[in-house]
């Protein structure tokens, strides 16, 4: 045996963990994820779903376990009304800790016979080791059901048929409408204490069916039969953070897009993807796409107020315009409209004949329009 097997096996004891376990009526992964609990309280489901590597089912049959057990209780997101936290029973991670003692005791033990910068070197290669097994455990995972591999979040494609992407923004933001123009023509603003952007990244490989990664708060990330579900916390002391993600898509598969909770910025490119529908609740300041082509009707539709936006599709591809809110500037393939009121809808030459082609839904009402090729 080398030395790299001797040192792997010294830092993984499965015959300890199952013991203690057994010794708190517990099973292994039921102590595993009491641990991630204790040391960060108030973790939601999905969070640990992320550290701990077991799916969703797993993880709610394991917190049913231990909160039976009086170990952990489950408490509502005062944040988020749609999710739990976590928390620890003090009492009960004590009795835990008190069973740890012996062998934290013999470790102290044994290290008291090292001088003090060997006890450093010590230290630093075991979290340097423990650092390397994580990664290789996330990016094991990852290829199988996705996951986090150093900071960036990957999916395998896993046969699915068809994607559907779901992103809730969780900005605190506020619409205001003025009227310049009067009643039926109605500038728009739009108030955000957060900035959140979301930018597309275009296609990925074949095999991967999403690759994401994300500035500032890491939101809670889903995937199951092809759905990706992205969910940012609505948490009080992130209300002046920045959130930003760059997404990119499988270009294998049809995809539906439904984005929700408001954008500071939509941008980027969708060019490879094949876009079946984008959903965009709750408006955004600015949009700039470079949309894909399409192979059949497919829908873009924006609800709510939009203070500037351009869509852009490749050449030669039908578009129909629907917008009602009011509108103050448009231009539309080379056309210019200003201070439209109510709902109108335009289409460009061939669109009644043409498979392949745009249906685009503004509504709400925007400052600034601009659908080009």
């Amino acid at each position: 045996m080398n030395d790299i097997d001797r040192i792997r096996q010294g830092l993984h004891h499965p015959t300890y963990d199952d013991a203690l376990a057994e010794r708190l009526g517990l099973n292994p992964s039921d102590l595993r994820i009491l641990d991630l609990v204790a040391a960060e309280p108030g973790l939601t489901p999905g969070r640990l779903v992320e550290l701990s590597g077991l799916t969703s089912g797993a993880i709610t049959g394991v917190l049913d376990r231990l909160e039976a057990a009086g170990f952990v209780a489950r408490q509502p997101d005062p944040d988020d009304r749609r999710s739990v936290t976590v928390q620890p029973v003090a009492a009960r991670v004590a009795e835990v800790e008190a069973a740890r003692s012996p062998l934290r005791g013999e470790l102290e033990r044994l290290l008291s016979g090292y001088r003090p910068d060997e006890r450093a070197a010590i230290a630093r290669f075991l979290d340097g080791a423990g650092g390397a097994a994580a990664a290789e455990s996330a990016r094991l995972r990852a290829a199988v059901r996705g996951g986090f591999v150093a900071g960036e979040y990957i999916a395998p494609l896993a046969g699915a048929e068809r994607g559907r992407l779901v992103f809730g923004s969780g900005a605190p933001r506020l619409s205001m409408s003025l009227a310049p123009f009067g009643p039926e023509a109605a500038a728009r603003m739009i108030v955000e204490t957060s900035a959140s952007r979301l930018a597309f990244d275009g296609a990925t490989g074949p095999d991967t069916l999403i690759r994401a990664s994300f500035d500032g708060p890491r939101p809670d990330v889903q995937v199951a039969g092809g759905t990706a579900t992205i969910r940012y916390r609505r948490k009080a002391v992130a209300a002046f953070s920045t959130r930003a993600a760059r997404i990119a898509l499988s270009p294998a598969i049809p995809w539906s897009i439904e984005l929700g909770g408001g954008l500071t910025d939509l941008t980027g490119s969708l060019v490879g993807v094949t876009l079946a529908r984008l959903d965009v609740d709750g408006g955004a300041n600015h949009v700039d796409l470079e949309l894909p082509r399409p192979s059949a009707t497919a829908i873009v539709s924006v609800r709510g107020v939009v203070s500037s936006a351009r869509l852009r599709r490749p050449a030669a591809v039908p578009v129909a315009l629907r917008v009602d809110g009011g509108i103050s500037h448009l231009r539309l393939d080379g056309q210019r409209f200003e201070r439209l009121a109510g709902e109108r809808r335009f289409t460009s030459e061939a669109f009644a004949s043409s498979v392949a082609r745009y249906e685009i839904e503004l509504l709400g009402g925007a400052s600034d329009v601009r659908v080009d090729s």
